[in-house]
């Protein structure tokens, strides 16, 4: 099992600090790392998060990273999430369950309610809480056991796995590109929550040229 530590990233903390521009932090200190050896069939752009981490909900939604990212991807690009099972006591369900609703279509459903439902003190204490949030997404018990059980589902599961293992992942929210970099999600530089999301997503895709 790979070990796990949280990003801490809060809007005006981190970003205080940070250079002026992205050309000027690129100069000083690359925002990115390059992985030797690169990942072998590695997603395009991939993220790694887990509905326990602060963070990883701030990129959907405050900043939103997540959502400028898939605004620059060149036509055709994908951005592949998957859900780390290592963090937090229901980690390995909350990763099924992003698996079924990831195969299922109805992904951007139930990230919001399951993100608050993890950040939220005592609601997320059994796999009927994760239920609940995909049944009120219109999934019900049946049909998630039954897409659970599926060759896709499965399928899904196990690359998610073997990315995270591959990858080493020791943090989250993590993104790689191509299969050899990954974003310092520190040294992105900019003064607002608006300008760092615009400056992560442009930095993925001149990364993507390489």
């Amino acid at each position: 099992m790979f070990l796990l530590r949280k990003y801490v990233i809060k809007p005006w903390l981190v970003l205080s600090f940070l250079a002026t521009t992205l050309f000027a932090t690129q100069t000083l200190a690359k925002p990115y790392s390059t992985l030797s050896p690169a990942v072998a069939d590695a997603p395009e752009v991939v993220e790694f998060f887990s509905f326990y981490c602060g963070p990883c909900y701030l990129f959907t939604r405050e900043y939103p990273v997540i959502d400028e990212i898939k605004r620059v991807l060149p036509a055709g690009g994908i951005l592949t999430r998957y859900h780390v099972s290592a963090m937090g006591k229901l980690g390995h369900e909350l990763s099924e369950a992003w698996a079924v609703a990831s195969v299922m279509g109805v992904a951007d459903n139930v990230e919001q309610p399951l993100f608050l439902l993890a950040k939220g003190k005592g609601k997320l204490n059994t796999s009927q809480d994760i239920m609940a949030v995909m049944s009120a997404s219109g999934i019900s018990p049946e049909e998630y056991e039954s897409a659970r059980n599926s060759i896709l589902v499965q399928a899904f599961i196990a690359r998610q796995e073997a990315m995270a293992g591959a990858f080493d992942v020791r943090g989250t929210p993590s993104i790689y590109v191509n299969g050899k970099y990954l974003i310092d999600n520190g040294a992105v530089a900019a003064n607002t929550s608006k300008d760092y999301a615009t400056a992560y997503a442009g930095l993925v895709s001149e990364l993507l040229k390489h």
